[in-house]
Protein backbone atom coordinates (compact mmCIF):
# COMPACT_ATOMS: atom_id res chain seq x y z
CA UNK A 1 0.00 0.00 0.00
CA UNK A 2 1.72 4.02 -0.42
CA UNK A 3 1.73 5.55 1.80
CA UNK A 4 -0.39 9.03 2.03
CA UNK A 5 1.20 12.25 1.57
CA UNK A 6 1.89 14.51 4.44
CA UNK A 7 2.60 18.30 2.90
CA UNK A 8 4.91 20.35 5.80
CA UNK A 9 5.54 24.02 6.26
CA UNK A 10 8.56 24.87 8.49
CA UNK A 11 10.42 21.64 8.28
CA UNK A 12 13.72 23.10 8.31
CA UNK A 13 13.10 24.88 11.88
CA UNK A 14 13.89 23.68 15.28
CA UNK A 15 10.64 21.74 15.16
CA UNK A 16 10.67 20.46 11.90
CA UNK A 17 13.81 18.79 12.29
CA UNK A 18 12.54 16.60 15.06
CA UNK A 19 9.31 15.97 14.02
CA UNK A 20 9.76 15.42 9.98
CA UNK A 21 11.59 12.35 10.62
CA UNK A 22 8.88 10.96 13.01
CA UNK A 23 6.69 11.57 10.25
CA UNK A 24 8.53 10.05 7.45
CA UNK A 25 7.76 6.47 9.23
CA UNK A 26 4.15 6.58 8.46
CA UNK A 27 3.89 9.49 5.49
CA UNK A 28 5.09 10.19 1.61
CA UNK A 29 6.69 13.87 2.63
CA UNK A 30 6.42 16.84 0.77
CA UNK A 31 7.56 19.95 2.40
CA UNK A 32 7.67 23.51 1.34
CA UNK A 33 11.19 24.68 0.74
CA UNK A 34 12.69 27.99 -0.15
CA UNK A 35 13.98 27.88 -3.84
CA UNK A 36 17.59 26.80 -3.02
CA UNK A 37 16.84 25.24 0.35
CA UNK A 38 18.12 21.82 1.20
CA UNK A 39 17.31 19.88 4.44
CA UNK A 40 20.62 17.99 6.22
CA UNK A 41 19.25 14.43 6.75
CA UNK A 42 15.85 14.50 5.65
CA UNK A 43 14.18 11.30 4.33
CA UNK A 44 12.98 11.06 0.89
CA UNK A 45 10.80 13.93 -0.14
CA UNK A 46 8.74 15.85 -2.74
CA UNK A 47 10.06 19.60 -2.39
CA UNK A 48 7.60 22.47 -3.24
CA UNK A 49 9.93 25.37 -4.09
CA UNK A 50 8.23 28.42 -2.89
CA UNK A 51 7.04 30.74 -0.05
CA UNK A 52 4.21 31.10 2.27
CA UNK A 53 3.13 33.74 0.67
CA UNK A 54 2.54 31.80 -2.58
CA UNK A 55 -0.74 30.76 -3.15
CA UNK A 56 0.40 28.37 -5.67
CA UNK A 57 2.87 27.08 -3.71
CA UNK A 58 0.31 26.22 -0.92
CA UNK A 59 -2.22 24.75 -3.53
CA UNK A 60 -0.05 22.28 -5.33
CA UNK A 61 1.27 21.52 -1.46
CA UNK A 62 -2.15 20.58 -0.39
CA UNK A 63 -3.17 19.18 -3.73
CA UNK A 64 -3.66 15.03 -2.93
CA UNK A 65 -2.19 15.20 0.45
CA UNK A 66 -4.66 13.37 3.65
CA UNK A 67 -2.36 15.94 6.08
CA UNK A 68 -1.09 19.25 6.69
CA UNK A 69 1.28 20.61 9.32
CA UNK A 70 1.82 23.55 9.87
CA UNK A 71 4.95 24.40 11.60
CA UNK A 72 6.55 27.60 9.99
CA UNK A 73 6.35 30.71 12.02
CA UNK A 74 8.31 33.84 12.26
CA UNK A 75 9.14 34.16 16.04
CA UNK A 76 10.67 37.54 17.36
CA UNK A 77 9.87 40.01 20.34
CA UNK A 78 10.67 43.04 18.29
CA UNK A 79 8.01 45.55 18.24
CA UNK A 80 9.24 46.28 14.79
CA UNK A 81 8.26 42.97 13.41
CA UNK A 82 4.53 42.85 14.54
CA UNK A 83 3.37 43.73 10.53
CA UNK A 84 5.46 40.64 9.36
CA UNK A 85 4.41 38.25 11.87
CA UNK A 86 0.53 39.23 11.46
CA UNK A 87 1.72 38.34 7.75
CA UNK A 88 3.35 35.36 7.73
CA UNK A 89 1.91 33.97 11.31
CA UNK A 90 -1.98 34.86 10.75
CA UNK A 91 -2.33 35.80 7.29
CA UNK A 92 -0.21 32.83 5.48
CA UNK A 93 -2.12 30.68 8.04
CA UNK A 94 -5.03 31.51 6.93
CA UNK A 95 -4.07 30.85 3.37
CA UNK A 96 -2.66 27.73 4.38
CA UNK A 97 -5.99 26.67 6.10
CA UNK A 98 -8.05 27.72 3.17
CA UNK A 99 -5.79 25.39 0.51
CA UNK A 100 -6.41 22.56 2.85
CA UNK A 101 -9.85 23.31 3.07
CA UNK A 102 -10.30 23.90 -0.65
CA UNK A 103 -8.04 20.74 -1.28
CA UNK A 104 -10.15 18.29 0.48
CA UNK A 105 -7.28 17.29 3.32
CA UNK A 106 -8.32 14.95 5.80
CA UNK A 107 -6.18 16.48 8.62
CA UNK A 108 -4.76 19.80 9.33
CA UNK A 109 -2.53 20.24 12.13
CA UNK A 110 -1.64 23.53 13.48
CA UNK A 111 1.34 24.47 15.48
CA UNK A 112 0.36 27.31 17.80
CA UNK A 113 2.26 28.19 20.76
CA UNK A 114 1.05 28.76 24.49
CA UNK A 115 1.94 32.62 23.75
CA UNK A 116 -1.57 32.51 22.22
CA UNK A 117 -3.49 31.07 25.25
CA UNK A 118 -3.07 32.85 28.53
CA UNK A 119 -0.77 33.99 31.58
CA UNK A 120 -1.08 34.86 34.93
CA UNK A 121 0.25 37.41 37.42
CA UNK A 122 0.48 34.19 40.12
CA UNK A 123 1.98 30.70 39.83
CA UNK A 124 -1.55 29.20 38.78
CA UNK A 125 -1.59 26.95 35.51
CA UNK A 126 -4.04 27.54 33.01
CA UNK A 127 -6.18 25.14 30.60
CA UNK A 128 -7.13 25.10 26.85
CA UNK A 129 -10.30 27.52 27.77
CA UNK A 130 -8.23 30.06 29.91
CA UNK A 131 -9.40 33.53 27.81
CA UNK A 132 -6.61 35.57 25.87
CA UNK A 133 -5.60 38.28 27.85
CA UNK A 134 -1.81 39.02 26.14
CA UNK A 135 -3.41 41.92 24.06
CA UNK A 136 -3.10 44.50 26.47
CA UNK A 137 0.75 43.79 26.49
CA UNK A 138 0.72 44.65 22.71
CA UNK A 139 3.64 41.86 21.73
CA UNK A 140 3.45 40.92 18.16
CA UNK A 141 4.17 37.37 18.64
CA UNK A 142 1.19 36.53 20.98
CA UNK A 143 -1.13 38.72 19.05
CA UNK A 144 -0.18 36.75 15.61
CA UNK A 145 0.16 33.35 16.65
CA UNK A 146 -4.15 33.87 18.24
CA UNK A 147 -4.87 35.34 14.86
CA UNK A 148 -3.53 32.43 13.23
CA UNK A 149 -5.61 30.14 15.39
CA UNK A 150 -8.68 32.23 14.81
CA UNK A 151 -8.33 31.54 11.23
CA UNK A 152 -7.49 28.07 11.58
CA UNK A 153 -10.87 27.60 13.79
CA UNK A 154 -12.81 29.65 10.92
CA UNK A 155 -11.91 27.11 8.52
CA UNK A 156 -12.62 24.50 10.40
CA UNK A 157 -16.06 25.85 11.05
CA UNK A 158 -16.38 25.55 7.06
CA UNK A 159 -15.35 21.96 6.92
CA UNK A 160 -11.68 21.54 7.36
CA UNK A 161 -11.10 18.60 9.79
CA UNK A 162 -8.04 20.98 11.93
CA UNK A 163 -6.27 20.07 15.57
CA UNK A 164 -4.33 22.75 17.36
CA UNK A 165 -1.17 22.10 19.55
CA UNK A 166 0.23 24.74 22.03
CA UNK A 167 3.45 23.55 22.84
CA UNK A 168 5.98 25.85 25.48
CA UNK A 169 9.08 27.13 24.91
CA UNK A 170 11.53 24.06 23.95
CA UNK A 171 14.62 22.79 24.59
CA UNK A 172 16.46 20.23 21.96
CA UNK A 173 19.35 19.69 19.59
CA UNK A 174 19.16 22.09 16.69
CA UNK A 175 17.56 25.60 18.61
CA UNK A 176 20.06 28.42 18.13
CA UNK A 177 18.61 30.59 20.41
CA UNK A 178 19.41 28.56 23.24
CA UNK A 179 22.47 26.82 22.25
CA UNK A 180 25.93 28.29 23.04
CA UNK A 181 26.28 32.00 23.08
CA UNK A 182 22.69 32.20 23.94
CA UNK A 183 21.25 31.09 27.55
CA UNK A 184 22.74 28.36 28.44
CA UNK A 185 26.14 29.80 26.91
CA UNK A 186 25.83 32.54 29.60
CA UNK A 187 24.63 30.41 32.45
CA UNK A 188 27.74 28.71 31.73
CA UNK A 189 29.83 31.76 31.78
CA UNK A 190 28.18 32.55 34.86
CA UNK A 191 26.83 35.71 33.07
CA UNK A 192 23.40 35.37 34.53
CA UNK A 193 23.76 37.09 37.79
CA UNK A 194 19.72 37.74 38.11
CA UNK A 195 16.41 35.48 37.89
CA UNK A 196 13.44 36.86 36.56
CA UNK A 197 10.34 36.90 39.15
CA UNK A 198 7.81 35.14 36.83
CA UNK A 199 8.08 31.47 35.54
CA UNK A 200 7.27 29.69 32.43
CA UNK A 201 6.09 26.12 31.09
CA UNK A 202 9.21 24.67 29.28
CA UNK A 203 9.52 20.77 27.54
CA UNK A 204 11.66 18.40 25.99
CA UNK A 205 11.16 19.15 21.99
CA UNK A 206 11.03 15.46 21.69
CA UNK A 207 8.68 15.10 23.86
CA UNK A 208 6.53 17.15 22.10
CA UNK A 209 7.09 16.10 18.72
CA UNK A 210 5.35 12.45 20.51
CA UNK A 211 2.39 14.94 21.58
CA UNK A 212 1.85 16.21 18.12
CA UNK A 213 1.78 12.57 16.71
CA UNK A 214 -0.77 11.77 19.20
CA UNK A 215 -2.79 14.93 18.22
CA UNK A 216 -2.64 13.84 14.94
CA UNK A 217 -4.17 10.43 15.33
CA UNK A 218 -6.32 11.00 18.53
CA UNK A 219 -7.56 14.79 18.54
CA UNK A 220 -10.60 16.18 18.02
CA UNK A 221 -11.66 18.34 15.54
CA UNK A 222 -11.28 22.04 15.96
CA UNK A 223 -9.81 21.14 19.96
CA UNK A 224 -6.45 22.89 20.52
CA UNK A 225 -4.19 20.64 22.74
CA UNK A 226 -1.32 22.24 25.63
CA UNK A 227 1.56 19.67 24.92
CA UNK A 228 3.46 21.24 27.88
CA UNK A 229 6.18 20.07 30.08
CA UNK A 230 7.06 21.37 33.39
CA UNK A 231 6.32 24.89 34.88
CA UNK A 232 9.60 26.02 36.18
CA UNK A 233 9.88 29.59 37.88
CA UNK A 234 12.62 31.75 36.71
CA UNK A 235 15.15 30.71 39.36
CA UNK A 236 14.30 27.04 38.92
CA UNK A 237 14.85 27.18 35.20
CA UNK A 238 18.35 28.48 35.59
CA UNK A 239 18.77 26.32 38.16
CA UNK A 240 17.93 23.00 36.26
CA UNK A 241 20.02 24.53 33.54
CA UNK A 242 23.30 25.11 35.37
CA UNK A 243 23.21 21.75 37.18
CA UNK A 244 22.98 20.33 33.35
CA UNK A 245 26.01 22.82 31.66
CA UNK A 246 28.02 23.46 34.30
CA UNK A 247 28.39 27.34 35.70
CA UNK A 248 26.31 28.99 38.21
CA UNK A 249 22.55 29.95 38.89
CA UNK A 250 21.90 33.67 40.04
CA UNK A 251 20.63 33.63 43.67
CA UNK A 252 18.96 36.41 43.45
CA UNK A 253 15.82 37.60 42.04
CA UNK A 254 14.86 40.68 39.79
CA UNK A 255 12.57 42.53 42.14
CA UNK A 256 8.84 43.39 40.57
CA UNK A 257 9.16 47.56 40.63
CA UNK A 258 12.71 47.36 38.95
CA UNK A 259 11.25 44.88 36.25
CA UNK A 260 8.83 47.55 35.84
CA UNK A 261 11.08 50.65 35.88
CA UNK A 262 13.41 48.75 33.42
CA UNK A 263 10.61 47.93 31.06
CA UNK A 264 9.28 51.34 30.97
CA UNK A 265 13.03 52.43 30.10
CA UNK A 266 13.91 50.24 27.91
CA UNK A 267 10.57 50.59 25.91
CA UNK A 268 11.17 54.59 25.77
CA UNK A 269 14.84 53.80 24.09
CA UNK A 270 13.32 51.49 21.80
CA UNK A 271 10.98 54.53 20.33
CA UNK A 272 14.01 56.23 19.48
CA UNK A 273 16.61 53.53 18.33
CA UNK A 274 14.30 50.58 17.87
CA UNK A 275 14.32 47.03 19.32
CA UNK A 276 17.66 44.96 19.73
CA UNK A 277 17.46 41.04 20.73
CA UNK A 278 17.08 39.44 23.25
CA UNK A 279 16.55 41.65 26.02
CA UNK A 280 13.51 43.78 24.14
CA UNK A 281 10.68 45.43 26.26
CA UNK A 282 8.79 42.56 25.32
CA UNK A 283 10.43 40.08 26.41
CA UNK A 284 10.98 41.92 29.78
CA UNK A 285 7.51 42.66 29.96
CA UNK A 286 6.72 39.00 30.12
CA UNK A 287 9.61 38.17 32.45
CA UNK A 288 7.26 38.66 35.79
CA UNK A 289 4.22 37.05 34.09
CA UNK A 290 3.65 33.44 34.96
CA UNK A 291 3.49 31.14 31.61
CA UNK A 292 2.13 28.10 33.69
CA UNK A 293 -0.40 25.57 32.27
CA UNK A 294 -2.38 22.23 32.90
CA UNK A 295 -1.58 19.75 30.13
CA UNK A 296 -4.13 17.65 31.69
CA UNK A 297 -6.11 17.64 28.62
CA UNK A 298 -3.74 16.44 26.13
CA UNK A 299 -3.11 13.53 28.81
CA UNK A 300 -6.84 12.43 28.88
CA UNK A 301 -7.42 12.67 25.15
CA UNK A 302 -5.00 12.07 23.51
CA UNK A 303 -3.12 9.58 25.95
CA UNK A 304 0.35 11.87 26.32
CA UNK A 305 2.41 13.37 28.72
CA UNK A 306 5.77 14.67 28.56
CA UNK A 307 8.71 13.99 30.86
CA UNK A 308 10.99 16.24 32.31
CA UNK A 309 12.75 18.72 30.10
CA UNK A 310 16.46 18.22 31.40
CA UNK A 311 17.08 15.50 28.40
CA UNK A 312 16.58 18.58 25.67
CA UNK A 313 18.47 21.19 27.80
CA UNK A 314 21.15 18.16 27.58
CA UNK A 315 21.01 17.60 23.91
CA UNK A 316 20.70 21.71 23.37
CA UNK A 317 23.93 21.80 24.98
CA UNK A 318 25.73 19.07 23.63
CA UNK A 319 24.84 19.79 20.02
CA UNK A 320 25.83 23.65 20.93
CA UNK A 321 29.15 21.97 22.24
CA UNK A 322 29.68 20.01 18.87
CA UNK A 323 28.57 23.21 16.25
Amino acid sequence: MVPPICFVTGASGFVGRHLVPRLARTFRLRLLLKPGQTIADAADHERIDGHLFDLDALARGCAGAELVVHLAALVSFRREDRAAMFAVNAQATADLAAAASAAGVQRFLHCSTISAVAYRDTPTPVAEDAPFNFGPLRIGYCDSKFAAERAVLDQCRQGLDAVIVNPPSMYGAGDRRKGDGSLLGAVFAGKVRWAPPGGMNVANVADVCDGMLAAIARGRRGQRYLLVGENLTGSELLQRIAAIVGGHAPRRIVPRPVLALATHLVRAKERLFGSKAPLTSEVMALAGKFLFFDGGKAERELGWRAGRVDPGIAAAWRDAQSG
